[in-house]
């Protein structure tokens, strides 16, 4: 039996089973507007667009209705998480045919896949919905297709690195490395070479372009050039920054160490049993060892003979170059652009793990002994990720907000109307959980507001406001005393632990008070 046969389809289904096991119960923001979107959506229609992530709720939507039609009765949400969790445990296999391209080395190979897949914020974001996992795919694929001693396929790579950007905008970031790729690559002269990086470019724009611009018209309804500037250079008002360089430096390191460990000790309160226990035990074997390890190790690199050890083959040089590109090329971008969001850090994570291998094959030392270690380490930092990061935030009690949002199910009657002011995460959160609900914004005039909420009353069901619109009220004198008058104290639903503050308090009419 060949074991690089099987190997690819034996990780896709131990990575895809564990993360379907233990999905995230701390939902990533964007997530859910993507879930509420989708469900919003009577079709494919123009309201599924996004400038940022071109294709992605038509992708969800068409996974979402997929799993409905063969009888799954879930919500968008939860498709969304099975469809990542799926197309992560595919990244994995992709990026396995790249290292044991580069490395050929089986062992080191699925030891390095399987650091990828369970590196802190890599799994996280795997067994949830985000536009990260399938747009980092393409780019593997893409990254697959400019390996050295491949044939070079310009019009397949722009067709990839499309996906790749239609997903997700910052994949364009990576858009150089697979121009230098095509062109590294072997058996061409250099003006072949040079006419296929232009192939590519030329037709990756065109592509990436007309897709933008075709969806914006749909979207918008115009053709307005300045409008379709605005739109496609549009993000969210939480992604302004300010350039620091010493906080922008810290950020950068700290994204470092968390793409890679996750979590905190505390966070396995209330939910420790006999297994949790048992791996907590085998976790702390693993890391004395490596203590030891480590220990030795230093020693031995203190005599410099390591030095004369190293050796790449030309193609492995070649890979290096390109991971190097890929890394700094992000390391660069996000030590800039909101460098403490460590989830925009999974694009070059594939590269970083590329890089470990290449400093491993380099080294001539005791293969016995690396296999060992490198095994040690992963199964630690896998097993840490676990018990500290993955585990605990599957149970529903560790993040509050949705605990609070599931909470407000037993208060709201179906049809019960809730206004909001401004949008943010946490009403998002819980109008979702709440879907039997429905969501205003407050309207403009008072008046307008006394006679929707006389009306509704009217008709049997009840009015609340959510914080937004009560911190809105609070501000000035006149909405303060109107919403003193008209909220009941009683039904004040509130959850203020330090971290979070979301209230719910009910409105009526004076005569229903």
């Amino acid at each position: 039996m060949n074991l690089r046969l099987i190997a690819p389809w034996l990780i896709f289904a131990v990575i895809a089973l564990i993360y379907l096991a233990f999905p995230t119960r701390v939902y990533y923001w964007d997530g859910i507007a993507f879930a509420q979107a989708i469900e919003d959506a009577q079709s494919l229609n123009p309201s599924l667009v996004h400038p940022n992530h071109l294709v992605y709720n038509f992708a969800g939507y068409a996974f979402y209705k997929l799993l409905r039609t063969i009888g799954f009765d879930l919500r968008a949400l939860t498709a969304l998480q099975i469809l990542n969790c799926l197309l992560s445990a595919a990244c994995a296999c992709v990026l396995f045919a790249i290292l044991i391209d580069t490395l050929r080395s089986l062992y080191l190979s699925v030891c390095l896949t399987f650091l990828f897949a369970f590196s802190a914020t890599w799994w996280k974001f795997s067994t949830d919905a985000n536009a990260y996992i399938p747009s980092v795919l393409f780019l593997l694929i893409s990254f697959y297709l400019v390996l050295p001693d491949r044939k070079a396929r310009p019009l397949l790579l722009a067709v990839t690195v499309f996906i790749a950007m239609a997903f997700h905008q910052l994949a364009v970031v990576a858009f150089p490395v697979f121009a230098l790729g095509l062109y590294l690559q072997d058996g061409l002269s250099i003006k072949r070479r040079a006419v296929n990086v232009l192939v590519f470019t030329l037709i990756t724009v065109t592509l990436i372009a007309g897709a933008y611009y075709l969806l914006f018209s749909l979207a918008a309804g115009s053709f307005d050039f300045h409008k379709f500037r605005r739109w496609t250079t549009s993000y969210s008002p939480d992604a302004e920054t300010q350039f620091q360089f010493w906080s922008n430096l810290m950020y950068s390191l700290r994204g470092q160490v968390r793409l890679f460990f996750g979590g905190r000790f505390n966070l396995l309160k209330g939910i420790v049993n006999p297994l949790v226990i048992l791996l907590a035990i085998a976790l702390a074997v693993a890391v004395v060892y490596l203590f030891f390890e480590a220990l030795w190790n230093a020693i031995k690199l203190l005599k410099l003979r390591w030095l004369r050890e190293l050796h790449l083959a030309q193609r492995q040089k070649t890979v290096l170059l390109l991971s190097l590109s890929w890394s700094t090329l992000y390391l660069v971008f996000l030590f800039f652009w909101l460098p403490q969001n460590t989830f925009y850090r999974l694009f070059y994570l594939p590269a970083l793990i590329l890089l470990i291998g290449l400093a491993i094959s380099s080294f001539r030392v005791d293969a016995l002994r690396a296999r060992r270690i490198t095994a040690v380490f992963v199964t630690s930092v896998a097993l840490a990720n676990f018990l500290f990061l993955i585990y605990p935030f599957s149970h529903v009690e560790k993040y509050p907000p949705l605990a609070f949002a599931k909470h407000m199910n037993h208060q709201w009657p179906a049809g019960t109307v809730v206004y909001y002011a401004l949008e943010n995460s946490d009403k998002a959160l819980v109008r979702y959980f709440n879907p039997s609900t429905t969501w205003k914004q407050l309207p403009k005039f008072l008046e307008m507001l006394e006679e929707d909420l006389a009306e509704t009353y009217s008709q049997g069901r009840t009015v609340w406001f959510e914080t937004t619109a009560i911190e809105r009220f609070s501000s000035n004198v006149d909405s303060a005393r109107w919403l003193e008058t008209h909220a009941r104290k009683d039904s004040l639903q509130e959850l203020d632990d330090g971290a979070y503050k979301i209230r719910f308090i009910q409105v009526a009419p004076e005569q229903n008070k």
